[in-house]
Protein backbone atom coordinates (compact mmCIF):
# COMPACT_ATOMS: atom_id res chain seq x y z
CA UNK A 1 0.00 0.00 0.00
CA UNK A 2 1.23 3.31 -0.15
CA UNK A 3 0.87 5.85 2.42
CA UNK A 4 0.69 9.43 3.00
CA UNK A 5 1.23 11.67 6.34
CA UNK A 6 2.10 15.38 7.44
CA UNK A 7 4.35 16.42 10.03
CA UNK A 8 5.69 19.53 10.76
CA UNK A 9 9.78 21.01 11.13
CA UNK A 10 10.05 18.67 14.54
CA UNK A 11 7.91 15.64 12.78
CA UNK A 12 4.33 16.48 15.15
CA UNK A 13 1.85 14.98 13.79
CA UNK A 14 -0.88 15.56 16.03
CA UNK A 15 -1.56 18.18 19.44
CA UNK A 16 -3.91 17.05 22.29
CA UNK A 17 -5.57 14.88 19.80
CA UNK A 18 -6.04 17.66 16.82
CA UNK A 19 -4.10 17.97 13.69
CA UNK A 20 -1.65 20.72 13.86
CA UNK A 21 -2.98 22.11 10.21
CA UNK A 22 -4.91 21.21 7.21
CA UNK A 23 -4.60 22.29 3.86
CA UNK A 24 -6.61 22.10 1.00
CA UNK A 25 -4.20 22.05 -1.98
CA UNK A 26 -2.17 19.24 -0.04
CA UNK A 27 -5.26 17.27 -0.05
CA UNK A 28 -5.51 17.95 -3.77
CA UNK A 29 -1.85 16.99 -4.60
CA UNK A 30 -2.29 13.75 -2.36
CA UNK A 31 -5.47 12.75 -4.72
CA UNK A 32 -3.87 13.19 -7.65
CA UNK A 33 -0.61 11.43 -6.59
CA UNK A 34 -3.18 8.19 -5.99
CA UNK A 35 -4.00 8.34 -9.66
CA UNK A 36 -7.33 6.61 -9.76
CA UNK A 37 -6.29 3.99 -6.99
CA UNK A 38 -8.20 3.58 -4.18
CA UNK A 39 -7.95 5.63 -1.08
CA UNK A 40 -8.63 5.05 2.32
CA UNK A 41 -9.18 7.71 5.20
CA UNK A 42 -9.86 7.04 8.81
CA UNK A 43 -13.01 9.28 10.58
CA UNK A 44 -10.55 11.03 11.90
CA UNK A 45 -9.79 12.68 8.45
CA UNK A 46 -13.28 12.77 7.18
CA UNK A 47 -13.26 16.42 7.27
CA UNK A 48 -10.54 17.03 5.08
CA UNK A 49 -12.26 15.07 1.95
CA UNK A 50 -15.79 15.95 2.70
CA UNK A 51 -16.02 16.37 -1.27
CA UNK A 52 -13.73 13.15 -2.55
CA UNK A 53 -14.40 9.97 -3.58
CA UNK A 54 -12.72 8.30 -0.97
CA UNK A 55 -13.36 5.11 1.65
CA UNK A 56 -13.75 5.81 5.71
CA UNK A 57 -11.94 3.01 7.46
CA UNK A 58 -10.51 3.08 10.46
CA UNK A 59 -8.95 -0.55 9.85
CA UNK A 60 -7.23 0.81 6.71
CA UNK A 61 -3.49 -0.05 6.97
CA UNK A 62 -5.01 -3.40 7.45
CA UNK A 63 -7.09 -4.09 4.61
CA UNK A 64 -5.88 -1.77 2.08
CA UNK A 65 -4.48 -3.66 -0.73
CA UNK A 66 -1.50 -3.44 -2.80
CA UNK A 67 -1.88 -0.40 -4.59
CA UNK A 68 -4.62 1.53 -2.36
CA UNK A 69 -3.87 5.35 -1.24
CA UNK A 70 -4.36 5.98 2.79
CA UNK A 71 -4.24 9.41 4.66
CA UNK A 72 -3.20 8.71 8.00
CA UNK A 73 -2.75 11.53 10.33
CA UNK A 74 -3.58 9.75 14.04
CA UNK A 75 -1.49 6.61 13.72
CA UNK A 76 1.90 5.11 14.06
CA UNK A 77 2.99 3.20 10.69
CA UNK A 78 5.63 1.18 12.86
CA UNK A 79 3.49 -1.72 12.63
CA UNK A 80 2.72 -1.26 9.37
CA UNK A 81 6.17 -1.04 7.86
CA UNK A 82 6.60 -4.37 5.97
CA UNK A 83 3.22 -3.76 3.89
CA UNK A 84 4.19 0.26 2.35
CA UNK A 85 5.71 0.45 -0.53
CA UNK A 86 5.61 4.19 -0.46
CA UNK A 87 5.47 6.42 2.00
CA UNK A 88 4.83 10.23 0.47
CA UNK A 89 5.61 12.77 3.52
CA UNK A 90 3.85 16.46 3.43
CA UNK A 91 5.86 18.65 5.85
CA UNK A 92 4.64 22.30 7.11
CA UNK A 93 7.42 24.56 6.67
CA UNK A 94 7.10 25.67 10.43
CA UNK A 95 6.89 23.99 13.38
CA UNK A 96 3.62 23.47 15.71
CA UNK A 97 3.23 21.96 19.35
CA UNK A 98 2.94 18.50 19.35
CA UNK A 99 2.43 15.25 21.41
CA UNK A 100 2.08 12.49 18.36
CA UNK A 101 5.59 12.90 16.78
CA UNK A 102 5.86 10.63 13.34
CA UNK A 103 8.69 7.65 13.46
CA UNK A 104 10.00 6.79 10.27
CA UNK A 105 10.02 3.22 9.82
CA UNK A 106 13.00 1.71 8.84
CA UNK A 107 14.25 0.69 5.44
CA UNK A 108 12.63 3.48 3.42
CA UNK A 109 14.74 5.42 0.61
CA UNK A 110 14.11 8.99 -0.28
CA UNK A 111 13.36 8.83 -4.04
CA UNK A 112 11.72 12.22 -4.91
CA UNK A 113 11.71 15.65 -3.43
CA UNK A 114 9.07 18.46 -4.69
CA UNK A 115 8.16 21.89 -2.73
CA UNK A 116 4.65 23.87 -3.77
CA UNK A 117 2.50 26.56 -2.03
CA UNK A 118 -0.56 25.37 -0.24
CA UNK A 119 -3.40 27.40 0.22
CA UNK A 120 -2.27 27.72 3.99
CA UNK A 121 1.37 27.50 3.89
CA UNK A 122 3.61 29.11 1.73
CA UNK A 123 6.04 25.78 1.08
CA UNK A 124 5.43 22.51 1.49
CA UNK A 125 7.23 19.88 0.85
CA UNK A 126 6.61 16.32 -0.76
CA UNK A 127 9.03 13.74 -0.11
CA UNK A 128 8.50 10.14 -1.59
CA UNK A 129 9.96 7.47 -0.23
CA UNK A 130 10.19 3.84 -1.45
CA UNK A 131 10.20 0.42 0.94
CA UNK A 132 13.55 -0.93 0.15
CA UNK A 133 13.03 -3.76 2.50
Amino acid sequence: MNVAICIDDDSGMLFNSRRQSRDRVLIEDFIKSAEGNKIFIRSFSEKLFAEQNVIVNDMCLDEAGENDFCFIEDESLIPYSSKIKTLIIYKWDRKYPADFVFEMPEGFVLTETAEFQGSSHEKITKEIYKNEK
